[in-house]
C-alpha cells in the first residue's frame, strides 16, 4: 500500500506540468533573446506597452516557475530549460497567451546583483522579445490579493 501511494503522488507531481501547446509556448518564449536583470531593450513606446501588460499580467496572468513547490502560487513551466540556473525565476502568461514576462536575475551568495523584467508577445509569427527593463533598484510593486 505505501509503495502504491509514493507511485501515485510520484505521477501526480509528475502531471503537474502544463499541456503540450502550453509547454511549446513556455519553451519558445525561453529561447529568445533577452535575460532578465542583464539586458535592456526597447523604445519608449515598447516600454510603456510592457508596464501596461505588466499590471494585467500580475492581476490575472498564470504565474509559472520552476519544478513544483509546496504553497506556491505558481504552476510548474515544465521541462523547458531556462536561461542559466536561477536566472528566470517567474514566468507570468497572460490568460488568453498572447503576451508574457520572465521576471528574474542573477545571485551571488544568495543576494541579487541584477533583477528585471523581459516581455514578450505573440504574434501571427510566433513570440518576439519586446522589451526588457531592469528593475533592481525600483521599489517592489504593491500587489494585492485577487478578489
Amino acid at each position: 500500500m505505501r509503495r502504491l501511494l509514493i507511485v501515485l503522488a510520484a505521477l501526480s507531481v509528475t502531471a503537474c506540468g502544463p499541456p503540450p501547446a502550453r509547454q511549446a509556448d513556455i519553451c519558445a518564449i525561453f529561447a529568445l533573446p533577452g535575460v532578465p536583470g542583464d539586458t535592456q531593450l526597447g523604445d519608449a513606446d515598447d516600454l510603456a506597452w510592457a508596464k501596461a501588460h505588466e499590471r494585467a499580467l500580475f492581476k490575472w496572468g498564470v504565474i509559472y516557475e520552476p519544478g513544483w513547490q509546496v504553497m506556491s502560487p505558481g504552476r510548474s513551466w515544465g521541462r523547458c530549460p531556462a536561461k542559466g540556473p536561477g536566472v528566470v525565476e517567474h514566468l507570468l502568461v497572460s490568460p488568453d497567451g498572447s503576451y508574457a514576462m520572465t521576471k528574474g536575475g542573477r545571485r551571488a551568495d544568495g543576494h541579487p546583483i541584477s533583477f528585471g523584467s523581459c516581455y514578450y508577445e505573440k504574434g501571427g509569427s510566433g513570440w518576439r522579445l519586446r522589451a526588457c527593463r531592469q528593475t533592481l533598484d525600483e521599489p517592489a510593486p504593491l500587489v494585492g490579493l485577487k478578489r
